[in-house]
């Protein structure tokens, strides 16, 4: 899919959801530094809103500048995985207590749905659209709070696992492990051993991306 402006949002939003997206996929790599030329060229931003954007992402920590030479993409740290899993871990566990005395045949159908999917392969879905899976099935568990500060955590982390979740997926077997790890979590919904099952899934991701951070800073 094409990052451009487009939509009828104001200009510096696009900007901004545009080039995140960007550092997302990794379209804007690590270090790289970004230009008004580049921007206007790439993804049909203009000056204004290019500079209103890089602000904004500079100020939320996905993007650094250096004066006199330009703006470049802030790499992930290992402290980086470490805080937003040890926030998910606390949340997530919690979470699910509380939605086990919500949870309805219509919130299972929907996890369910989602699961099943995330089974096809790679051929017929690329790692973004897995991702995006992923990211839906936790957004459902989110939203059975009816808390809205809640969900917006989970908004404000949910970009940065995208980020590291696209790389990672490009380990042979992870796919089929997040698959089981779902499963677990449905399984567990039902008979209320989903926080245990939550847990086992959030500790085995935070340890396959800090071996992935770990390999990557090594080569």
């Amino acid at each position: 899919m094409d990052l451009y402006l487009a939509s009828p949002k104001p200009l510096k939003i696009q900007a901004y959801e545009i080039l995140k997206e960007a550092i997302i996929r990794g379209i804007l790599k690590d270090n790289e530094v970004i230009t008004e030329r580049r921007a206007m060229e790439q993804f049909k931003i203009s000056r204004t809103p290019f500079r209103e954007a890089i602000q904004s992402l500079e100020a939320e920590g996905w993007m650094y500048s250096i004066p006199y030479k330009g703006n470049y993409i802030k790499p992930i740290t290992l402290e980086d995985i470490e805080h937003v899993f040890e926030l998910r871990i606390i949340l997530e566990t919690s979470i699910i207590n509380k939605v086990l005395t919500n949870m309805d045949a219509e919130n299972i159908s929907e996890l369910e749905r989602l699961v099943s999917s995330m089974k096809k392969s790679l051929l017929e879905q690329d790692d973004l659209v897995f991702m995006d899976l992923d990211t839906e099935f936790h957004r459902v568990i989110y939203q059975l709070t009816h808390n809205k500060q809640i969900i917006n955590v989970f908004e404000q982390t949910s970009d940065l696992i995208r980020r590291i979740g696209v790389r990672v997926l490009h380990r042979e077997t992870r796919r089929d492990e997040v698959i089981t790890e779902h499963k677990r979590i449905l399984a567990g919904l039902k008979d209320g051993t989903a926080g245990e099952a939550m847990i086992q899934h959030l500790e085995q991701t935070k340890s396959i991306f800090t071996e992935l951070y770990t390999k990557q800073n090594e080569a």
